[in-house]
């Protein structure tokens, strides 16, 4: 069975907005704190799991957040 790491499965050619966000680039975007982004993971906010790893689809956040106003 292969794996892949984060790394390997964003390809070297995909550019700043098309990489999955890590908690600390959701708040900065956000303009909040990591422990608001855990918040939101609870209130049902989409995440991709890898492992311990916790990432976040750029387009799937912005669509949960207007779904939310």
């Amino acid at each position: 069975m292969e794996t892949t790491s984060p790394d390997a499965a964003q390809s070297s050619s995909a550019g700043p907005d098309e990489r999955l966000w890590k908690s600390d680039d959701l708040a900065c975007y956000l303009g909040c704190s990591v422990r608001e982004v855990r918040n939101l993971r609870y209130a049902g906010l989409p995440t991709i799991k890898f492992r311990h790893l916790i990432r976040f689809e750029p387009e799937v956040v912005k669509a949960w957040l207007r779904e939310m106003r």
